[in-house]
């Protein structure tokens, strides 16, 4: 009895070690499965990993709405890398708040993006065609070396246009037609960040569909006309940071043109209108340089009214020999009347008419005195950085001459 409990108790034991291990190798073997089950979709997933990412394709329009052809010349925004490597890159800079009559424009914000990539005034015109078919667009410059407009180019025509030249230079020179480099017949435009030379006129905001336009940190030089020129029923413009020097007459506002913004801007070495303002026109004029003028400064005439506040009016002996005039700093005639405070002449006399006894009414621009705003003006007016040929109307003291017909034209 005793043997057979003992068996009993033997084979009860034997089987219970073969149902444990049973049991650790059906463990065992879940394990492996599902560790060889792991193994094998980290391996269904590795080929998607280490699958190259497949070339992003530059589209002119973040917008679904159309895709331009590969041909055209009117270039897509590079990519990432190229604009990071673009030779003129600079170190961003804190744009001013835009101010003054013209604004409220947004011009091209969030529109899609068109290029110039190529310094020919081919791929210029090009461009002005794209953008104006849509309208909603940045215009934008990555160009090494001056554009030379041979042929006139294309009126923009096309609204809510935004012109950054990232530094580009139009250069007019060798340009026969009485015509502006660029010319604005539309509504709610920037132009920022460009330098124009050496046209008839400049720049242009012509005609009753130009409004709600701003022209900042532009340098216009060696106009054979205008700087500037707002007129026929253009209104609500700012020029704001404009470096303009060399223009037979540096800016115009008449012909219908108003509601013009001139403010924290260097007009010099213009032989006339540094501004002009016609009836019935309005402009207001604050914290403006305006020095060495070839014969007469700023003139409000016809009918005109505006503000002239806190800004400088400087002639140099030079200047003075050279015909201009100490007593045409600034004059009103004709009807006109003009708001004055804070004003400052040097080498020439103040105004010897009665201004106006309150301002006129004026989109707000914010306006320091004299002795503060003028090394603001004198380091941040034009296009930023300088170039070589700014800085040499700038550092150019005596020998220069400019007249009726005779634009100051300099090279670097």
């Amino acid at each position: 009895m005793a043997t057979s409990t003992n068996v009993r108790r033997h084979t009860r034991g034997v089987h219970r070690t073969v149902s444990a291990l049973l049991a650790l190798a059906t463990v065992a073997a879940a394990a492996c499965g599902a560790a060889a089950h792991g193994t094998s979709a980290a391996a269904k997933r590795a080929p998607a990993q280490a699958q190259p990412a497949p070339r992003a394709t530059p589209s002119p329009s973040p917008a679904p709405r159309r895709v331009r052809s590969p041909a055209t010349h009117a270039t897509p925004a590079p990519s990432p890398a190229a604009v990071r490597h673009a030779p003129r890159a600079a170190a961003p800079r804190a744009e001013e708040p835009l101010e003054g009559f013209g604004s409220a424009t947004k011009g091209g914000a969030g529109g899609r993006e068109v290029w110039v990539t190529e310094a020919s005034v081919e791929r210029l015109r090009d461009a002005i065609h794209d953008i104006n078919e849509t309208g909603d667009a940045v215009l934008r410059f990555d160009v090494a070396t001056p554009i030379m407009i041979t042929r006139p180019l294309p009126y923009f025509t096309a609204p809510h246009v935004t012109i950054d030249g990232h530094g580009a230079t139009l250069d007019g020179s060798a340009l026969t037609h009485d015509v502006a480099l660029l010319d604005i017949r539309t509504h709610d435009v920037i132009v920022r960040n460009l330098r124009v030379r050496n046209g008839y006129d400049n720049l242009r905001a012509q005609g009753p569909d130009a409004h709600d336009i701003v022209f900042t940190h532009v340098s216009s030089t060696g106009a054979r006309d205008d700087g500037l020129s707002v007129a026929y029923e253009a209104h609500d413009v700012t020029a704001q940071y404009l470096f303009l020097a060399g223009n037979t007459r540096s800016i115009f506002c008449k012909e219908g043109g108003t509601n013009l913004s001139v403010h924290h801007s260097w007009i010099q070495k213009g032989w006339i209108r540094n501004p002009i303002v016609s009836g019935p026109a309005r402009a207001d004029v604050r914290n403006v340089i305006v020095e060495d003028w070839g014969e007469w400064g700023a003139r409000f005439e016809n009918g005109a009214t505006g503000n002239v506040v806190g800004s400088l009016f400087s002639l140099s002996d030079y200047a003075r020999q050279r015909g201009g005039k100490a007593d045409s700093a600034l004059r009103a005639i004709s009807g006109a009347s003009v708001y004055l405070a804070g004003n400052v002449f040097r080498g020439a006399r103040p105004p010897n008419f009665r201004g106006a006894p309150n301002p006129f009414a004026a989109a707000p621009i914010t306006t320091a005195p004299v002795e503060q705003m003028e090394e603001r003006v004198r380091a941040a007016a034009g296009c930023l950085p300088r170039d070589a040929i700014d800085d040499r109307y700038i550092g150019l003291r005596a020998g220069w001459e400019v007249g009726r017909e005779t634009p100051l034209r300099l090279d670097d």
